[in-house]
């Protein structure tokens, strides 16, 4: 619930509007105020974070788990935006899979910033801007419940690494950056980087069914990047998880036999050139 609509209708008196003004207006702010605090503090709190890097060698392909976890048992995600921000030189994004039944992605917008739109992110490119959604699509699919203890996973995104640089490394450490500003005190004023940009917003299954979905105060664990604390609501890169994308070469199993039986005419050459000679 990053957005909070309240319609007041307010009348006054005329003949002693200036009075009534002055008491009740301050009164009507901080009751607006306080009413807003208790809603935002009546909010489960769910944390969102990117986690289990991995790289295909073949396809160049880095994929990263999207893992929860809430502060409210028996919990399950309705839906999601899902915003971030990466280098657009070194990742590009591919797509969001490998969802449990019931979920699947509705759409993704991606929008590349101009030259230097990277610099207040610690990026040595562009940023790169994902706007995806996901949500719940069958009611009759297993739950799936977000734990209270550990991180459940909901489903992946995948890159494919552009960087030459980054690859055949024994440390690529990527940063993806959960488009939502820093507020501990508060997260659910956290707001987006880009104007009009409503940040990450989750919403979870009512279990009262008298919504469809409710709101909740979100929490974006930063991948590979962590905010500056000092006010300027960015931050830089920190090589916290980190894999090799060095790969090995694989011989396949069917080439195994070719080889032996070269190996074989070899030794089978030499025992003969051998005889020969003695």
């Amino acid at each position: 619930m990053k957005i909070l609509l309240i319609n007041e209708i307010v009348k006054f008196n005329k003949t002693n509007f200036l009075s009534t003004r002055n008491i009740f207006l301050p009164l009507l702010l901080v009751l607006i105020l306080f009413s807003g605090f208790l809603a935002a503090a009546d909010l489960p709190v769910v944390k969102v974070r990117f986690a289990n890097p991995r790289y295909d060698c073949p396809t160049k392909t880095y994929c990263v788990d999207v893992e929860f976890q809430s502060n409210t048992p028996n919990q399950q995600i309705f839906g999601m935006n899902v915003r971030f921000f990466y280098d657009d030189n070194i990742l590009e994004y591919l797509g969001m899979g490998d969802f449990p039944a019931g979920y699947a992605p509705l759409s993704a917008q991606k929008l590349t910033g101009p030259a230097g739109s990277g610099v207040n992110f610690g990026f040595g490119g562009p940023s790169e801007w994902i706007n995806g959604k996901v949500q719940k699509v069958s009611a009759s699919s297993p739950p799936v419940y977000i734990s209270i203890t550990g991180w459940t996973k909901l489903f992946n995104v995948c890159f494919h690494v552009d960087d030459p640089n980054s690859v055949s490394i024994e440390n690529f450490c990527p940063c993806i950056v959960w488009d939502l500003q820093e507020n501990p005190s508060d997260p659910e004023t956290g707001r987006g980087y880009l104007h009009g940009d409503d940040s990450v917003v989750i919403s979870y299954v009512d279990p009262t069914l008298q919504h469809e979905s409710m709101p909740t105060a979100e929490i974006g664990i930063q991948f590979n990047w962590a905010y500056d604390e000092t006010g300027d609501a960015f931050g830089h890169p920190e090589s916290v998880t980190c894999i090799s994308t060095t790969c090995s070469t694989v011989i396949p199993l069917a080439n195994w036999a070719l080889f032996l039986a070269i190996g074989l005419m070899m030794l089978t050459s030499l025992f003969i050139w051998r005889r020969r000679m003695n």
